[in-house]
Formats: structure tokens, sequence, C-alpha cells
């Protein structure tokens, strides 16, 4: 019982900070859609520019992205033959160094497409 009580009360703490009240009755939090945080900040010339500088962010990021992707493919490919030419019982030191390599990159592009 004690546990629901405290539960209510964090629902309703919860609650009231993303409401509220106008003559008695709770309203939702009023939120500034994208194009209007923006504008209410910059001028036209400031908004144009920023809108600029965020598309070359995006197609660095982008490009940044296909060329991690690439050395992933290379790093494999080579990952592959060198295991089809070696002992199959027997992984080498620069096989291992190249799978970690492989995993350090592949975690990286998993985080970066996140962003």
């Amino acid at each position: 019982m004690k546990m629901l009580t405290m539960v209510i009360v964090g629902v309703a703490l919860v609650t009231a900070g993303s409401v509220r009240v106008s003559d008695g009755q709770m309203l939702p939090a009023p939120s500034l859609s994208w194009s209007n945080q923006m504008s209410a900040g910059m001028s036209r010339p400031d908004m144009m520019r920023h809108m600029e500088q965020q598309r070359m962010r995006i197609a660095e990021r982008q490009k940044q992205l296909e060329a991690d992707t690439e050395k992933l493919v290379a790093l494999s490919t080579a990952l592959k033959a060198q295991f089809a030419e070696s002992n199959k019982d027997i992984l080498s030191i620069d096989m291992i160094k190249k799978a970690e390599e492989i995993e350090k990159l592949a975690h990286s592009v998993k985080e970066r497409m996140k962003e």
C-alpha cells in the first residue's frame, strides 16, 4: 500500500511539471514548433545561414559514415581472405587485431547513426 501511494505521488509530480493551470483547468504545457523556435530568436538571414550550416553538417556526416562503411567492408573482406588462407585451427595476432578494429569501427558507426 505504501508503494502504491509513492507511485501515485510520483506520477502526480511528473504530471504537474508538464502541465499548467488556467482558471482551474489543467492545460498541457505549450511547445513551439521547430520553425517557431528558430524564428523566435533569429532573423531570416541568420535562420538561412543556420539551415545551410545544418545541411553541410548532415552532408559531412553522411560522407564520413559512407567512408567508414567502405572501410568496414574492406577490413571484413581482408579478414575473410586471411582466414581462408590460414590454418583453420590457429588464429594469428594480425587477424585478432583486424577483428577488434572491425568491432570498434562498427560500434562507432552504429553510435553515430543514432545521433
